[in-house]
């Protein structure tokens, strides 16, 4: 569906239409330039047709916006590096290459100690791809070729479309409270015997309720976020406790509390973070969604992986299964920008399946453990850095989509000296 149902459908002829095509046309003439689009087979009507825009793939050239094929989308070949890029590329099949994550399904895809792809080795990451929205500023340059003089104004309309959107991990709801007794024994018990006296005095007084939990930065972060004129979304891990899931209980009372304050104050903010092993376990995935149902008294309809934890097409599949709308694991780890080259969000195809599906992947540009423990960044820097990604976010008038944690809003620890990062990052971005 057009964002413009003003304007004219694009009309489109190809010499082989297949579900890649749709895929490319989808996110370039739909996603990224809000526009309608119909196929015509046959390449006489398409000649003869009085659509003001025509966009020929292949064949022999009847109209002045024609694109010579290399081959990707006719066929089912899954490529570790992308297309020919430059001035006579396939600017559907680079766009098809980069949305689709096409190098992360490939056998020979790097990956880290946790399973996610290493962006590192990649021809993108060499480019300088993952610093821009490269797939829209591409079809940006098909836009200005397709719709000729009519282009500036359009792109103006696109612009304005530049959004802010503020995402939250819950990955601990708070850093004492609620965890049982259990626990808490457990790691007063550790606090004593290594000397932490006030670590081991804040957490007996957090969990009397006398001095507030460190974790619980939740109305800071509302005031800021009205400041700003933003509203947040927060994704909240349901997950057992286990290695690399240490949040509260599914079951606590507190959690549930909690999640349904902050959705009461922004109806449907509150959303769902998947644990660290259901990514590879469909069993956990559905126990952690009934757990989110259960605390939240509505299913969750958007989702991001702990830890970015993906298997590739099959994790995703079974979110679908579940019901889910919107994906927000797309960006990296271990640096900031755009990992399938969009800022704005585009439904899912699944390379495995050769198909579209109704999955929408809602990318972040940055994310602040990214920004503190991979690019080892000075505080003062960090506003600065995601003030430059907003400015390539602005000229294709995309969302530039932010990931931070309660848990570094509070001045402790690694986070000591960032208590003003997040504030000052909005307002560079906005």
């Amino acid at each position: 569906m057009s964002r413009y149902p003003d304007l004219p459908v694009v009309l489109v002829h190809g010499t082989h239409r297949t579900a890649r095509l749709e895929a490319a046309l989808e996110w370039c003439l739909t996603a990224a330039l809000g526009l309608q689009w119909a196929f015509e087979p046959d390449v006489q009507r398409f000649q003869e047709s009085t659509a003001p825009w025509k966009l020929q793939y292949g064949g022999a050239a009847v109209v002045d916006c024609w694109m010579q094929p290399e081959g990707l989308l006719e066929g089912k070949e899954i490529r570790r590096d992308p297309p020919q890029w430059g001035a006579s590329a396939d600017w559907l099949a680079l766009i098809f290459w980069m949305g689709s994550r096409m190098e992360e399904f490939h056998d020979s895809a790097p990956r880290d100690a946790h399973g996610r792809f290493d962006p590192r080795p990649s021809v993108p990451f060499a480019e300088g791809w993952l610093q821009r929205p490269v797939c829209e500023e591409w079809a940006f340059r098909l836009g200005a070729a397709l719709l000729g003089a009519d282009w500036p104004q359009h792109e103006s309309r696109l612009k304005d479309e530049y959004a802010v959107q503020p995402t939250l991990d819950v990955d601990s709801a708070f850093a004492f409270k609620g965890k049982g007794a259990w626990r808490t024994g457990a790691a007063l018990g550790r606090d004593l015997v290594q000397g932490h006296w006030t670590r081991a005095r804040h957490r007996v007084q957090a969990c009397r309720g006398r001095v507030q939990d460190p974790y619980d930065t939740y109305a800071q972060a509302a005031a800021w976020h009205k400041e700003y004129g933003m509203v947040p979304r927060w994704f909240f891990l349901m997950a057992r406790f286990g290695p690399h899931d240490k949040g509260l209980p599914p079951s606590s009372k507190m959690l549930a509390e909690l999640m349904r304050s902050l959705d009461d104050t922004h109806p449907g903010s509150v959303q769902w973070h998947p644990g660290y092993a259901a990514a590879a376990d469909p069993r956990r995935l559905s126990e952690e969604y009934a757990a989110f149902t259960a605390a939240l008294g509505r299913p969750p309809v958007a989702s991001r992986q702990h830890y970015l934890r993906l298997v590739p097409g099959e994790t995703r599949r079974q979110l679908l299964r579940l019901g889910i709308e919107e994906d927000h694991t797309e960006g990296h780890a271990t640096c900031t920008g755009f990992r399938g080259g969009f800022s704005r969000s585009r439904r899912w195809y699944d390379l495995e399946r050769e198909e579209m599906t109704s999955l929408k992947l809602c990318p972040f540009v940055a994310m602040d453990a990214t920004l503190c423990r991979y690019m080892e960044m000075q505080p003062n820097e960090v506003p600065t850095h995601l003030a430059g990604l907003a400015q390539s976010v602005r000229a294709v008038g995309g969302t530039m989509g932010l990931l931070w944690h309660n848990e570094s809003l509070a001045t402790q620890a690694e986070w000591a000296a960032w208590g003003q990062v997040y504030p000052n990052v909005l307002q560079a971005v906005r």
